[in-house]
């Protein structure tokens, strides 16, 4: 059962216990996110014959879904931020249950009733996610504070990569035995017994009566505060971009590994051991610097690493190359986390407590609207457009990300129009990650700080 408090503030030990029950969540969940979505789901659906545009419409679901926070707000409101999010976690493993079925039907019936399966499973999916993160952001809040919350978010990243990464291990190892429908559909399973049991978990996380003051505000008034607020307008803004191209690189780079190079399933998840070790290494990296230097000059950083992404994608060789191609997806992974721990610490620091849930579900709405119509229209009708010119694979890769590196540029600088709040410039943060004697300096200093 939840402990919520009825007072305005959780006490330091409740805050820690809260941290360690919310890291224990993050680990189970990612054990089954790893099953169900990403690299996985998009092999699942290339398997089950889904093409470019189809692809891209489910990628784009976890955006799409974004204005179902609405539901979550006022979920938070009678019920609380961490029984919000745990009941909307098993009707999403619920959901994600469906999917196993598409193959069935396709055998039983016909392709098309398999593939609208599978689109409803992930719409599934993806909408309770939507309602369910409601309480992500403003959880987290309640169990941290200033001291602490760069620190804990970058961990929660650098823990979510790691049990990442384990289990893409495992399920390398499961599809180099069998690259079967079969294979693909106890990894589904998997993932949904994983999934209910970190519902279970979170539903134990302790929160005060805050989550719930910040809901019961109208939608009316928080969408006033979002727009009419400076700060919270160009974060509005930053959002929508780094989201939007970190949606146009990320899954796209898996479609062209896969049926730009023919590889095969067990290869594509090697390639995607790589986007996590990105993960990792940024992650690890973020625990000791996003406190000192803000999240400002790291997200800007981060953004600049996905349009070399683009660049890669374009200087592309017509060969598969081990290195080069496993750059590209460290890169990824190291943009994906970076952007989103920066994004998630700077609403933290510059949107306040009562204001956090529903500015938190506007921000995402929006960007995830603006991400999701990126996905589908953009990325994946772009891609079925350039198959009319009878390009040979890799070369519609490589003019689509010519395309999008084209749209990456003006996204790049309405995220860097973000507000400074008390960080440092980029130009000294790259001082630092240029500079030897200056990360060694870094490091020591975070280790007596922790031992102290």
């Amino acid at each position: 059962m939840n402990s919520t408090n009825t007072q305005n503030i959780l006490s330091p030990q409740s805050q820690q216990t809260g941290r360690v029950r919310f890291l224990w969540f993050v680990r189970i969940n990612t054990l089954s996110y790893s099953c169900l979505a990403d690299s996985i789901f998009i092999l699942y659906a290339i398997k089950l014959g889904a093409g470019d545009f189809l692809i891209g419409l489910m990628s784009s679901f976890i955006y799409l879904t974004m204005p179902l926070m609405i539901f979550g707000k006022r979920m938070i409101q009678k019920v609380g931020a961490a029984h919000t999010y745990g009941t909307s976690w098993f009707f999403r493993n619920i959901s994600a249950a469906l999917m196993i079925l598409a193959p069935v039907a396709i055998k039983q019936i016909n392709q098309t009733t398999g593939l609208i399966i599978l689109v409803v499973g992930s719409f599934g999916f993806f909408g309770f996610r939507s309602i369910g993160f409601t309480a992500n952001t403003p959880l987290i809040g309640e169990i941290t504070d200033k001291s602490n919350r760069g620190n804990y978010l970058s961990k929660i990243w650098l823990q979510f990569t790691i049990f990442n990464l384990i289990t893409l291990i495992v399920l390398m190892f499961v599809l180099k035995q069998s690259e079967s429908t079969a294979a693909f559909q106890f990894i589904i399973f998997a993932g949904v017994i994983f999934g209910i049991l970190g519902a279970l978990l979170v539903y134990r996380i302790p929160e005060s009566i805050n989550p719930k003051i910040s809901a019961g505000k109208s939608i009316t008034q928080s969408l006033a505060y979002t727009w009419k607020n400076k700060r919270s307008r160009k974060l509005l803004f930053s959002w929508s971009a780094a989201t939007s191209a970190n949606m146009l690189i990320i899954p796209f780079s898996m479609v062209a590994l896969k049926n730009g190079y023919h590889v095969s399933d067990f290869n594509a998840l090697f390639f995607a051991l790589f986007h996590l070790l990105g993960g990792i290494a940024a992650s690890s990296f973020n625990t000791i610097i996003f406190d000192r230097v803000g999240p400002r000059p790291m997200l800007i950083i981060y953004s600049l690493g996905l349009m070399s992404s683009a660049v890669l994608w374009i200087a592309a060789p017509q060969e598969l190359i081990l290195f080069y191609h496993a750059i590209i997806f460290l890169i990824n992974g190291m943009a994906l986390a970076g952007t989103n721990t920066a994004l998630s610490h700077y609403f933290l620091i510059a949107i306040p407590e009562k204001e956090r849930v529903g500015t938190n579900i506007f921000l995402l709405i929006i960007s995830g609207a603006t991400a999701g119509i990126a996905g589908t229209i953009l990325g994946g009708g772009l891609l079925k457009l350039l198959r009319i010119f009878d390009l040979n694979n890799l070369l519609i890769y490589r003019t689509f990300f010519v395309i999008i590196l084209l749209v990456l540029i003006p996204l790049f600088f309405i995220t860097k129009k973000i507000e400074r709040i008390e960080d440092w410039h980029v130009k000294d943060v790259l001082k630092i990650l240029i500079s030897f004697s200056d990360l060694r300096a870094l490091f020591t200093l975070n280790k007596l700080e922790k031992n102290t």
